[in-house]
């Protein structure tokens, strides 16, 4: 056989390498495929192997022991693998236990590649939750936990749209908010301005009560409007609501912007839904009522309901006297809604002066 042709092959999780670490995905696949052949035996809940030093260096020839220990080291930290051997150094083997719990909310199956994997794929769920070990995960490769939290909504809206099976959205989960993370790190090493603090030193600011003349940070309106793809318009009819609903409450915080963030990311994910629930142009109806998707929308923002409902037959008599065509009433509503809440609740000069003409009509943020 050709020198340049291996006779054995390691294949590891990409997913896991970028999790867990390079030199553990290829460690803890080297002990998943041993262990059927690994002295083995049951204590407890756990079904227990062993591996002698020899055994371990003629499976990872280009390891010295000190590189194997230190890969099983952070396993164990990261609670995917238990030891109950003294360094290999010292006693010459590795004694070793799958931690299933760990595993299973892992989703990671220790099978090789090319046998497939024995967990139950399933689609993404609207409840869906990262879990404790996807998050210490994330904090351990420096992502801090609110940031890691601001992402659950894009991350299981996109996927519950594309309504594709995955074993593990763990997993998937870590990677989504790594990638994100590190483009968040790079923007910010390549224009970084003085007056432009990073996440951590934001964090790190004293906690300012919320104001009338508050402004989501440029860095901000990027994540919203460059990464998440939400209309820059959608974005600016935000923020008189998260002001006024900040200011009634009195709460003292110094992460505006990743509230912000979050607040948005929920009512364009709810936006989105209602928009794809309706497509054909129809005339408005002397009986037509908004759904329940829109008044989810209004609750995320933290309009009252009640005064939204008063709204809808103003909203009715207007389009049936217009008698045109129009593809989503619900999203007309939905921007008539916060524009008459916004002028009840904020001053002259927080908003530009509108006709109810002009807020049935404008649309802008919507196309």
């Amino acid at each position: 056989m050709s020198f340049l042709i291996p006779s054995r092959q390691i294949a590891f999780s990409v997913e896991l390498a970028s999790t867990l670490g390079l030199e553990e995905a290829i460690l803890l696949q080297c002990l998943s495929d041993q262990r059927v052949i690994a002295e083995s035996e049951v204590s407890g809940r756990y079904q227990w192997h062993t591996l002698k030093s020899e055994q371990l260096t003629a499976l990872l020839p280009f390891w010295k022991a000190s590189d194997i220990q230190r890969a099983a080291e952070n396993l164990r930290q990261q609670g995917v693998v238990l030891m109950s051997s003294a360094p290999l150094s010292e006693s010459g083997e590795i004694r070793y236990a799958f931690n299933e719990d760990s595993l299973s909310t892992r989703h990671v199956t220790a099978q090789p590649a090319n046998k497939g994997s024995a967990s139950h794929a399933g689609a993404m769920a609207p409840s869906w939750q990262p879990d404790d070990n996807a998050l210490r995960l994330l904090a351990q490769q420096g992502v801090p936990n609110h940031f890691s939290h601001d992402q659950i909504a894009e991350f299981v809206h996109y996927w519950s749209e594309r309504a594709e099976a995955r074993h593990s959205w763990g997993n998937r989960f870590v990677s989504h908010v790594l990638r994100k993370w590190r483009d968040f790190e790079a923007r910010q090493s390549q224009a970084r301005k003085p007056e432009t603090p990073t996440w951590e030193q934001t964090r790190e600011n004293e906690p300012e009560s919320m104001n009338r003349e508050w402004r989501p940070s440029t860095d901000c309106l990027e994540i919203l409007e460059i990464q998440a793809g939400i209309h820059r318009n959608f974005i600016e009819d935000a923020i008189p609501e998260f002001i006024l609903y900040w200011s009634e409450k009195g709460d003292q915080c110094n992460t505006w912007n990743a509230r912000f963030i979050n607040h948005v990311k929920r009512q364009w994910a709810e936006f989105q839904h209602t928009l794809k629930n309706e497509s054909r142009p129809t005339v408005m109806t002397s009986d037509w009522q908004p759904s329940d998707d829109v008044y989810d929308v209004l609750r995320i923002a933290r309009i009252d309901l009640d005064f939204a409902r008063d709204l809808v037959p103003e909203f009715v008599m207007y389009w049936r006297d217009r008698n045109e065509l129009r593809p989503s009433w619900n999203t007309l509503f939905l921007q008539f809604a916060k524009r008459q809440w916004q002028q009840r609740n904020l001053s002259e000069n927080s908003l530009r002066d509108r006709s109810i003409v002009e807020d049935l009509s404008d649309r802008s943020w919507a196309t």
